[in-house]
């Protein structure tokens, strides 16, 4: 028993547990963010696509066209779970799963860091994860970008896995091969069935760009559809010729060449799938597999998660990996497609289109940064760097920089562990370093670049490991520990139930950083004014929201009367109105009203509630 006590990872089993009981106890606090109306309405059309299957004439379409551009499963899930608990709120029942897999992305963190540090090394990484306030408060209210990041986590974890029980084929015999003996005859019709294929491929292409344009759903990103269909018609038609051309010469050449067939055989096609039998036999491939697959149906970037894998794999074994990998995307690809109904179709074309999109989607607001407003795609390059450095945590910056620095003194003594300097340099920087380039749309601080952040957490354990071996007694080591989540911890405390709203002493914590930065962009402060209104406002009271009416209407009593304030309604006599401090807009709206409510934060204001009078 006194065995397990000490073991790192039952130290993590009990973490978890307690986040669990504590996320349980405290799910009715966090309110319902700005998208997740439109994310659970979603989910609902999503889920009708699959009786739809069996429904002649029934259309596929989407309320909101730009959501169906993120993989649908997640919501699907939280969605379902919500129809066995009728009497709870469905924002509760998303939250907790939204928790639950953020759970299952520490013991993900605790699992791929065990790959290169020793167990308390890779526990406390694990630990330094899991207090983070950032991620600890999206944790609940971003059913989107926490799952892709765990999601994230899975898929390079469990790649890495099959990318170590991958096996190069056996060594091919280098034989002279023997001269082929075509026939004029052969030579003859294999021309003519050169040509004809290739007329057929074209032909093939000519129908196809004629005809999807009728079956294809235009309604949005209309100018890639255009400018992806031809290519893909070109694509097509290359690789029909291609096919039938190889099949063509096949049938010609093999049957008169017994020796030839026997030696593609033994040489070059049997090896090949003797290590895709192998490799079909492992439970890594289909871990490995369903973790790409289910990343990527949250949000296609996931696809880089695969090109992490492959380079490890490629590293490895060069040219051999690349038919396993090759299956490793077809299959993911595959598990993919029921999963997202959007794709039913034209699958490729979607996925192009989605993908093109991703990296540059349209947001129309504007970002608060350094106390002045930026359209989304002009933030100053400095925005993710200033934002990483005020949003995590001091402990977490200090352990990274020690962990800079033992691996330089590592690579100068030859003892770095390559592998993980190596993915953790991609892993972060590729994402973040083409964001600061390339200047996409970036809003609502970093929460698009969290899939982006474990490396950090790594490198910092590769720092706690080299601490930890200098700390001899037991006392100092978890004191060492205790120092390093104890301002995230308090964190989180302190600023419940919006953690995700903590910004560290670099910028005078969160009050420095109000007005200055965003704070509650999610609008999930809301839940807290509902509150009041349903104790204190009169029957049938009407309340005007700035901000977004759908995190209120669903936690406000049945009477009271909830309005967008962007709607053309105008109350007859006095109302109350909502407004969030997000675009400083408390300072504008009736700032002579009278004050019923405010929902604050050491001396951050998310919200105000005033009584307006006629």
């Amino acid at each position: 028993m006194q065995k397990y006590i000490r073991a790192p990872s039952a130290w993590l089993a009990i973490l978890i547990a307690v986040n669990l009981l504590i996320g349980l106890l405290t799910l009715s606090h966090y309110g319902e963010s700005w998208d997740e109306y439109n994310f659970f309405q979603y989910a609902e059309e999503s889920l009708a696509a699959y009786p739809g299957l069996f429904q002649p004439g029934f259309h596929l379409s989407f309320s909101d066209p730009t959501l169906r551009h993120y993989g649908a499963w997640f919501l699907m899930l939280s969605v379902g779970v919500a129809r066995l608990f009728p009497g709870s709120h469905i924002s509760d029942i998303a939250h907790f799963l939204t928790f639950l897999s953020f759970q299952a992305g520490i013991a993900l963190m605790y699992a791929l860091a065990r790959r290169w540090l020793k167990p308390w090394a890779a526990f406390s990484a694990a630990l330094l994860y899991a207090s983070q306030p950032v991620f600890y408060g999206h944790a609940f209210i971003n059913a989107r970008d926490i799952p892709f990041q765990v999601g994230f986590i899975a898929s390079v974890y469990f790649g890495l896995r099959l990318s170590d029980s991958l096996q190069a084929p056996s060594a091919k015999t280098v034989l002279k091969l023997p001269k082929l003996k075509i026939s004029i005859v052969s030579s003859f019709f294999l021309f003519l069935g050169m040509i004809g294929f290739g007329l057929l491929a074209v032909k093939l292409a000519d129908s196809w760009l004629k005809m999807a344009p009728l079956l294809a759903d235009t309604s949005s990103a209309h100018q890639l559809d255009l400018y992806l269909r031809p290519i893909l018609a070109k694509f097509w038609a290359g690789l029909i010729f291609l096919s039938l051309t190889l099949a063509w010469s096949a049938i010609l050449i093999l049957p008169g060449q017994p020796q030839l067939r026997s030696q593609l055989w033994e040489f070059e096609l049997r090896p090949y799938a003797l290590q895709l039998r192998q490799v079909f036999r492992t439970s890594a491939f289909w871990l490995a597999t369903l973790a790409l697959a289910l990343t990527m149906g949250i949000r296609v970037m996931g696809l880089m998660a695969a090109g992490l894998v492959a380079i490890q794999a490629f590293a490895r074994l060069k040219r051999a990996a690349f038919l396993p990998l090759v299956m490793y995307g077809v299959l993911a690809l595959l598990l993919l497609y029921p999963t997202w109904p959007y794709l039913w179709g034209e699958p490729l074309l979607r996925l192009l289109i989605t993908f093109r999109l991703m990296t540059s989607f349209p947001w129309p607001g504007q970002a608060l940064f350094a106390g002045a407003y930026y359209a989304g795609n002009e933030l100053p390059r400095s925005y993710l760097p200033t934002l990483f450095s005020l949003q995590l945590t001091e402990p977490l910056l200090l352990l990274f920089g020690v962990g800079l620095l033992v691996a330089a003194w590592k690579l100068l003594h030859k003892k770095a562990p390559l592998e993980l300097l190596l993915l953790s340099l991609a892993w972060f920087a590729i994402p973040v370093g083409t964001a600061i380039v390339g200047r996409p749309y970036l809003y609502d601080n970093f929460r698009q670049m969290l899939f982006a952040l474990p490396p950090l957490f790594l490198i910092a354990g590769l720092g706690l490991e080299a601490l930890l071996e200098r700390f001899r007694q037991p006392w100092a080591r978890a004191a060492l520990v205790v120092f390093a989540i104890l301002p995230g911890v308090v964190g989180i405390v302190g600023l419940h139930p919006y953690p995700y709203l903590y910004y560290n002493s670099l910028t005078g914590g969160t009050s420095g950083a109000f007005r200055q930065y965003e704070m509650d962009y999610w609008g999930t402060s809301f839940r807290a004014v509902a509150e009041v209104l349903n104790q204190d406002a009169p029957p049938n009271a009407e309340v005007l929201v700035w901000g977004p009416p759908t995190t209120l209407w669903r936690y406000t009593r049945p009477d009271i009367a909830v309005y967008n304030s962007l709607e053309a309604h105008k109350p007859a006599g006095a109302f109350y109105a909502l407004i969030s401090t997000r675009g400083d807009s408390d300072l504008t709206i009736f700032p002579n009203a009278r004050l019923v409510y405010q929902v604050q934060k050491d001396a951050a204001i998310l919200a105000i509630l005033r009584y307006v009078e006629p």
